[in-house]
């Protein structure tokens, strides 16, 4: 651990602490030796003013206050893995959605050069440290992107164009957008519909000539929110009308034992082979997907609804390949 590091601990103990801190308890936050204790606690005190005193009476350090106020460290101070552990994250941030996010944070990281100067931290090997592999992502303008995500930050309407994936034509809409929402390496938007009066979500890929509307904004309390959106299986919102009842055997079974499908879901052994999860749902396409990537190491009991719409599409895909 360097002096920067142990500048930045003894501050943070300083601050947080309520009393005197004994001078053992310092030595082994900043695993040093009393020396260096003592060379640090010079140092702060001569060249960045920190009042560090000495309290006889309780036989510990603290900051001494100057009419109530308390001592803060000039400047913006982070210790050597918080500041690598923030850049990293904004690194693996360009891949989510191009220079968007990197833009935004542009002003904070350039804060951080003298941190990285007298930390000795190279950029170009923060770049290796994470990295984050989008898989089957839809490509997003950036204008609409930065449009949509200002409007949910400030609580403004938007006009928008949706258009329906099973449709050519698109429908004009007035949405207040209340949550950007990252789902399975798409971005989403969680709004409510003047249209349609009431909750809706929609795919920024399918959304089009995306305007600032004038109209009031209408905002949506949060639990009327969760309820709407945590209660059904997947990205397809509404309330959950049925109960899904899978069982999996195999690879699968092990997988699916550690897997959260749904924050609701239940599930069992019912034997040394078979694991049997149990999730609610509304509408089924997206359970269906889920249940057919495992193959024959997955079978719906129930209901018998859910059982039937696999069947057919499984029949469907034979066809295919006859």
């Amino acid at each position: 651990m360097d002096k920067w590091e142990k500048v930045v601990l003894l501050d943070r103990m300083l601050h947080s602490r309520k009393y005197c801190i004994p001078l053992k308890a310092i030595l082994e936050e900043l695993e040093c030796s009393q020396a260096t204790f003592h060379r640090i606690r010079t140092f702060m005190q001569t060249n960045l003013g920190a009042p560090i005193e000495f309290d006889q009476r309780y036989k510990g350090y603290r900051y001494k206050t100057e009419n109530g106020v308390p001592f803060e460290l000039p400047g913006f101070w982070l210790t050597k893995k918080e500041t690598e552990a923030l850049l990293s994250f904004d690194y693996a941030l360009e891949s989510l959605q191009g220079g968007f996010f990197s833009d935004a944070f542009a002003p904070i990281k350039n804060r951080f050069e003298p941190l990285l100067k007298a930390q000795k931290i190279k950029m170009v090997s923060l770049r290796n440290r994470m990295k984050i592999i989008p898989i089957q992502s839809r490509s997003i303008d950036e204008t609409l992107f930065k449009k949509i995500a200002g409007a949910v930050v400030q609580s403004r309407c938007l006009c928008v164009e949706h258009v329906k994936l099973s449709q050519n034509e698109s429908v004009k809409r007035t949405i207040s957008p209340q949550t950007l929402v990252r789902y399975r390496d798409n971005w989403y938007v969680d709004a409510y519909c003047h249209l349609r009066k009431g909750l809706r979500t929609f795919a920024l890929d399918r959304l089009k000539n995306v305007e600032i509307s004038k109209e009031k904004y209408q905002k949506v309390p949060r639990q009327e929110r969760e309820a709407f959106y945590t209660t059904a299986y997947g990205i397809f919102t509404g309330p959950a009308k049925n109960t899904a009842i899978i069982n999996f055997t195999g690879t699968a079974a092990k997988e699916v034992a550690h897997e959260q499908w749904h924050p609701k879901q239940q599930g069992i052994w019912i034997d040394e082979g078979t694991y049997q999860l149990k999730v609610p749902y509304g509408h089924s396409r997206e359970l269906i997907m889920d249940v057919l990537r495992w193959g024959k190491d997955a079978e719906v009991k129930g209901p018998k609804e859910l059982r039937k719409e696999v069947m057919e599409t499984i029949a469907g895909m034979g066809k295919k390949y006859k």
